[in-house]
């Protein structure tokens, strides 16, 4: 069958589909280059896979430092806590419950911040720093203590599945921008979720903010290695920081239909803070908790970028930019529900909305996949100039987990996925209850990061 369309309606057709084309920003795309002198060693039986040692990670928070007189773009950039795989839950002992564990192939691994450089047609990292506590000790990532202020409830495990030593001052860095007033780092965390300001010069931690501790009290019902993950930094320097996802406070996490995400603002002159509701994108989820925030960054004193980045309930990864305002968001510190309840008991935006709680707007401005993005997760973002972002990647410090001789299910399938085994405090792997030969270990995955640009044709604010 031919198709007509109507002059009038063509011509609205194609101005339409012009309009959208000019939307979609234009891109230099790189991979983060990173010299092996910042590797970090590998230790134990890790060596025979990395006789190099873990390729340094550096894309989990990025914001712009300046532009060098002859064009080169410096950018501060921040890893996580470290090389690590998930592994078997653990019970220390007959009648525990198995909780949650982790390897750590490099326990004695430094958070760091680190310095990115753009120019000649490549993205190299050029400066690393420790992370140190207020006494200028080294800190790890490694979890902190059950029962702790931040605490996962995760056991650390070295590549032996030997139980390591928890760090009372581990952090889990995520975020990173640069304070308008004295030049200091923020950095935000997800085991806190912390708040930490840092002495870019000695690395050394000049405040850290926690749940009841400076920041709200509430924020302690984040899911675990969900607290913060993206960070901004206001023009007029108020640090704002977003949960990666819905709290886990109404006793059934998977049933929450909570129609938005966490924002926190920090005033640090005054101590002053605010907790805003984000609308995330629920109904593109399997679920509400399944939904993530990355990373964020401020292009005015209310309007900020920020990237929604999980799979989809099409089982596809979603890396959306979105440009949120939250100039007539309602500050819904310490508010529940007319029941008592937490807010995020609201079933929609609706229901929140009869209880007096507007949410901060938003409005699309891509999917990076739309751009060619293959990377999982977009998790740095920054302002370089009034049309023009840049968004990072982490490579997760280069390494993927591997399974040898997995148990097999009642239909015959191996079980690869480690969660379903419990590792007992004898060093015994169970199944089912039942012992197996199965092991763990790690790999390089060959993942790069990435760093791509993306130039708006108009001011970011101004949309």
């Amino acid at each position: 069958m031919r198709k007509f369309l109507i002059p009038g309606l063509a011509a609205l057709t194609l101005t339409a589909q012009a309009a959208l084309a000019a939307e979609q920003p234009t891109v230099e795309k790189y991979e983060i280059t990173i010299p092996k002198q910042f590797n970090i060693p590998a230790t134990g039986t890790a060596k025979a896979q990395f006789p190099d040692g873990f390729p340094m990670g550096v894309g989990s928070g990025m914001s712009f430092a300046e532009r060098l007189p002859d064009g080169a773009l410096i950018f501060w950039a921040v890893g996580d806590r470290g090389p690590n795989a998930d592994s078997p839950k653990y019970a220390a002992k007959d009648g525990d419950k198995p909780k949650d564990s982790k390897i750590f192939p490099a326990p004695e691994f430094v958070p760091k911040v680190a310095k990115i450089k753009v120019a000649g047609g490549k993205a190299e990292v050029i400066e690393v720093k420790e992370i140190h506590d207020a006494s200028g000790k080294p800190i790890s990532g490694r979890p902190l203590d059950k029962g702790a202020v931040g605490s996962t409830g995760e056991t650390p495990l070295d590549m032996d599945m030997k139980v390591l030593a928890f760090d009372a001052e581990g952090l889990d860095p995520e975020g990173i921008d640069v304070d308008k007033k004295d030049g200091s780092l923020w950095l935000c965390d997800e085991y806190g979720p912390f708040l930490i300001n840092i002495d870019p010069a000695t690395g050394n931690i000049r405040k850290k903010y926690a749940p009841g501790q400076g920041l709200p009290a509430e924020l302690a019902a984040r899911q675990p290695n969900r607290g913060f993950e993206g960070l901004a930094v206001t023009p007029g320097n108020k640090v704002v920081a977003a949960v990666q996802s819905i709290l886990d406070n109404e006793g059934d996490l998977k049933a929450s239909k909570a129609p938005f995400i966490r924002l926190v603002e920090l005033d640090p002159a005054t101590g002053a803070v605010r907790t805003l509701a984000y609308p995330h994108d629920v109904d593109a989820y399997k679920s509400s908790a399944a939904a993530k925030i990355g990373g964020m960054q401020a292009v005015s004193d209310t309007k900020f970028v920020l990237v929604e980045q999980a799979k989809g309930k099409d089982g596809k990864m979603r890396n959306v930019l979105y440009l949120v305002d939250i100039a007539g968001a309602t500050d819904i510190s310490g508010k529940t529900a007319p029941d008592g309840k937490p807010l995020e008991s609201a079933a929609d935006l609706a229901a929140l909305a009869a209880m007096g709680v507007t949410p901060a707007a938003k409005t699309r401005l891509v999917d990076l996949v739309d751009l060619g993005w293959t990377a999982e997760k977009a998790e740095g973002i920054a302002l370089v100039d009034e049309k023009t972002l840049a968004v990072s990647s982490d490579n997760d410090f280069g390494l993927a987990l591997t399974v040898a001789d997995p148990a097999t299910d009642e239909d015959g399938k191996k079980v690869e996925d480690p969660g379903k085994y419990v590792l007992t405090g004898e060093g015994k792997m169970l199944y089912k209850g039942k012992e197996t030969p199965t092991k763990f270990g790690i790999k390089a995955s060959g993942e790069p990061g990435f760093l791509w640009i993306l130039h708006f044709d108009a001011p970011l604010a101004a949309r």
